[in-house]
């Protein structure tokens, strides 16, 4: 899977089509994260929301974080 990063709400959305495909409910991804499902929905609402978020959730589905640089 692969977009252009525009801004963060398009990321959390992107995520959560990744969840779905994969079959993860955000009970199980706060499970695994460890957290309260409550923390996670937090989370997807933060707006200074990071790679570091995304690298932890996408860890727990057994992905892994690429970005890519191109040019215009």
């Amino acid at each position: 899977m692969s977009f252009i990063y525009e801004n963060n709400k398009q990321l959390i959305i992107e995520l959560k089509k990744l969840m779905i495909e994969n079959d993860f409910s955000q009970k199980q991804l706060a499970e695994e994260l460890e957290i309260m499902p409550q923390a996670l929905t937090k989370l997807f609402s933060k707006k200074n929301f990071s790679f570091e978020d995304v690298k932890k959730i996408l860890n727990v589905m057994n992905y892994d974080l690429s970005i890519k640089f191109t040019k215009k």
